[in-house]
């Protein structure tokens, strides 16, 4: 159980008030103190753990990745119907109704935070505290606003003082994010210079270490400004200084490495262990090979099932194939989701889960590099070595990432921007899957599509898109809250309508 601090009481004024305090504090309960009185160390550790576990690697990277093709989805009834594209959980408002809740919940969290932080407040005068309250809830928006467009921003999170938040313009809210990046970049500033150390081992991201927090303050902003590619001319180049800054300043990513095997489970192999959904995929099995990268048999590994002569399963699900994504348990799997292998399960449950990787400032780098004509090489090859890394937690690689630049030398020449995204999509396709389905629609937004997807029943035979190009809002605002509802309408604009940032209107 948690110990909670109180503030000091005021001297008292007569033995009758003392009287009166002293019984109030024994009628006090103690296990369960009023919120305004909680201390906002003690709630930034579920705010951290809510960002990496629940809205950079839940609901939103399970469904992205099978639109993606990073993943197949099979098995039960959830993300087989994503990959069988059926409109009713494609579009469905109840699909991403926890994860949309538990979004705005995190953000509700990390308000009450940054009102505990102001000058009247009993985390004054705390700037490192302030600072990743700041730092997170423009991460928490980035990523709501990026999937489902014009939300409810400057007037959510109100209570029952108002119900019926507006729908805020997505140019609007991420103006907003830019704020508060802007924000924590000062004050993480500020807590360098007084060498403040104010939330301690709450911290379970970066241990009060404000210096890596400042460094993340850059690579999220280097990737919001990425976004703003398409409605900006000036973003490509706030997005290349930003990621720059960030490497500069020894970026080695923003993580959650908190899991273990009793309490706490990596969200991804928690989610395989108990609904088998998640396979191997063609499309990934197929980029991997054209490169004979020697991450295919980590990326494409086996499922042992629960077999002790032996039993192993190689398929790949192939995409939109409805037998496959009927089939459960004899598809395999990313060895990251494996439930049997010649080592402790817990090796897998424990992997971290990645917010920003270290290699994504660098993947930003490159593509800039590529799209203004320089060679995007040397950037782009520590960014591999850093996927490399990434994923040789799990298994031996049988090669290096320097023999594989090296082989990958025509491929780069002939196309630099598309190797570079490439390159991109393969790293991102353990737990950074949100990130990846923005930059596939980015990058169609802005004239290619450098990411071929292979699934045909993306269309329908009429040339109907049935691809997502956003996500439906969560049920619990589309039943209660009129704005909301008329913005969702009966779903089917999730197939018509990019949002703002990617050329739509919304």
């Amino acid at each position: 159980m948690k110990t909670y601090l109180i503030p000091a009481t005021a001297l008292l004024l007569s033995l009758v008030s003392c009287t009166e305090d002293v019984m109030d504090r024994i009628n006090e309960n103690k296990g369960n103190p009023p919120i305004d009185i909680i201390y906002g160390k003690f709630e930034i550790t579920d705010a951290m753990a809510n960002t990496g576990a629940t809205v950079a690697s839940g609901d939103y990277a399970f469904y992205t990745s099978v639109y993606n093709e990073q993943i197949f989805g099979g098995g039960g009834n959830q993300l087989r119907n994503a990959e069988l594209r059926q409109i009713s959980e494609t579009a469905g408002s109840s699909t991403f109704n926890n994860v949309w809740n538990g979004t705005y919940g995190n953000l509700n969290t990390l308000k009450d935070i940054i009102a505990k932080c102001a000058p009247d407040g009993i985390d004054h005068d705390q700037p490192d505290l302030l600072g990743m309250a700041q730092l997170l809830s423009a991460h928490n928006w980035e990523v709501l606003t990026a999937l489902h467009g014009d939300i409810p921003c400057s007037e959510a999170l109100a209570g029952q003082s108002n119900l019926q938040p507006k729908l805020d313009k997505q140019e609007d809210i991420y103006k907003h994010i830019l704020k508060l990046i802007d924000d924590a970049i000062a004050n993480f500033g500020k807590a360098i210079d007084e060498g403040a150390s104010n939330v301690g081992s709450q911290d379970i991201i970066y241990g009060n270490d404000n210096k890596k927090w400042l460094a993340a303050c850059y690579a999220l902003r280097a990737r919001v400004n990425l976004h703003l590619m398409v409605r900006d001319a000036d973003a490509a180049d706030r997005a290349l200084a930003d990621a720059e800054t960030a490497v500069e300043l020894g970026f080695s990513g923003f993580d959650l490495d908190c899991y273990n095997e009793e309490t706490t489970f990596n969200p991804w192999a928690s989610f395989q262990e108990s609904r088998l959904y998640a396979y191997n995929s063609a499309t990934m099995r197929d980029i991997l090979a054209e490169r004979n990268d020697p991450r295919l048999d980590l990326y494409i590994s086996y499922l042992y099932i629960n077999d002790p002569t032996g039993q192993f399963a190689t398929t790949c699900g192939t995409p939109g194939n409805e037998r496959d994504a009927n089939t459960t348990g004899a598809l395999g799997c990313p060895i990251w989701l494996l439930q049997y292998y010649p080592y402790p399960i817990a090796w897998f449950t424990a992997a971290k889960s990645h917010i920003i990787s270290a290699a994504e400032p660098l993947f930003i780098i490159a593509e800039i590099q590529a799209r203004k004509g320089l060679d995007p090489t040397d950037v782009l090859a520590s960014a591999v070595a850093l996927a490399f890394d990434d994923i040789a937690y799990f298994d031996d690689i049988p090669g290096d990432a320097a023999t594989y630049m090296a082989d990958l030398a025509d491929r780069i020449a002939a196309d630099p921007l598309k190797e570079v995204m490439t390159q991109k999509y393969i790293a991102q396709g353990r737990d950074e899957q949100v990130e990846t389905y923005n930059d596939i629609r980015r990058c169609k937004a802005l004239g290619r599509e450098l990411i071929t997807l292979t699934n045909p029943l993306n269309t329908t035979s009429g040339g109907q898109n049935r691809w997502p190009l956003r996500l439906p809002y969560g049920n619990s605002d589309v039943s209660s809250n009129t704005n909301v509802r008329a913005a969702y309408g009966d779903g089917m604009y999730v197939f018509t309508e990019p949002v703002w940032i990617f050329g739509g209107t919304r």
